[in-house]
């Protein structure tokens, strides 16, 4: 009877520790730099060294995350809903909304081990990322920290996707402090009426799918070799963009 009771618990110990190791948690990820991941993941910015040997330039949008799961991470029930194929780049799909997922990814579910595509294989269906050229473990780290604690415009905006361009209305907008953080921070190459940098911030967000796509730049930083990076930006929280946008909304 004393070496059932002994064995039981070693049992459940035993359970523990392997469930304990697998690769799931987002400690030590940043979720800033996660949202760069997001962006491209191959970029120097993002601890990416380049594109993965012999891979096509042309087709980088097939290694983007938010290529098939959208800025928002909605898929194709988000900003991205009538976003189409091209040679150059997948579609979203609704079942590439991760939405319900927040909070609750793992390393596994990033990597997609076994199960996804080779980088050469040009189709919408996820790559493997932990094969040659791929993601990093500290990669991996971060754009599961991204996908678990970082902003998303969804926490900020309710969705149209029946109106063309979908249409956002943020919740709890607070214009005024998003004149005084547009002021303070974009206004320098925006400038006052949204006509700086040789792009007219009025036709930008007419576009379908772009104020996730400027609520996640103005979070997380444009990448590449962009100047709008997050520290530019002032640092913004994820509330502090979604004023930005409420008062750009409004004004422009």
């Amino acid at each position: 009877m004393l070496k059932s009771q002994i064995i039981v618990p070693i049992f459940v110990i035993g359970i523990l520790i392997i469930a304990g190791s697998t690769f799931s948690s987002d400690e030590g990820g940043d979720p800033f730099k996660g949202g760069l991941i997001w962006s491209n993941w191959t970029d120097a910015v993002a601890g990416g060294s380049g594109y993965p040997e012999g891979y096509d330039s042309g087709k980088k949008d097939f290694l983007r995350c938010k290529a098939c799961h959208g800025w928002d991470g909605m898929g194709a029930n988000g900003g991205y809903v009538r976003r189409s194929a091209k040679d150059s780049r997948p579609n979203p799909t609704p079942g590439s909304d991760l939405s319900s997922k927040f909070g609750s990814v793992t390393a596994e579910e990033v990597l997609y081990s076994e199960k996804g595509r080779k980088f050469s294989e040009y189709s919408k269906a996820m790559p493997a990322f932990d094969q040659k050229g791929g993601l990093t473990e500290q990669q991996v780290k971060d754009v599961v920290a991204f996908l678990n604690q970082g902003p998303k415009i969804g926490e900020f905006a309710t969705l149209d996707t029946s109106t063309k361009p979908v249409a956002y209305t943020f919740k709890d907008p607070d214009t005024k402090e998003g004149e005084s953080l547009y002021t303070a921070n974009c206004a320098s190459c925006h400038d006052a009426d949204g006509n700086g940098s040789d792009m007219s911030l009025k036709k930008y967000f007419s576009g379908d799918g772009k104020y996730s796509e400027g609520f996640h730049k103005a979070v997380y930083g444009a990448g590449g070799k962009s100047e709008m990076t997050r520290e530019a930006s002032g640092n913004l929280s994820g509330k502090q963009a979604a004023d930005i946008l409420a008062y750009i909304q409004a004004k422009f």
